[in-house]
């Protein structure tokens, strides 16, 4: 299979452990280039996915819902996406 044309591109196949080795290299260099400050912040704000527990998606999405929901009282004639 290595090599072979697919949607007009190559495929190339490799064992699961270098697409490791190389995920794991790309972790420690993406590590380094962040600035001390952003490495502090970022798990700590929540806005990743994968840090909110499911419990704190479910309230997420309530909460948006009763938004869209008083909007569209507050403006009725607004449209629809």
């Amino acid at each position: 299979m290595h090599g072979r044309l697919a949607c007009g591109r190559p495929l190339v196949v490799r064992l699961a452990s270098e697409k490791l080795l190389e995920e794991d290299s790309s972790h420690d260099r993406s590590k380094r280039l962040l600035p001390e400050a952003a490495k502090r912040t970022r798990f700590v704000s929540g806005s990743s996915s994968g840090q909110m527990s499911r419990g704190d998606k479910v309230a997420a999405i309530k909460n948006k819902l009763k938004a869209l929901e008083e909007d569209e009282k507050l403006d009725p004639k607004k449209q629809k996406r």
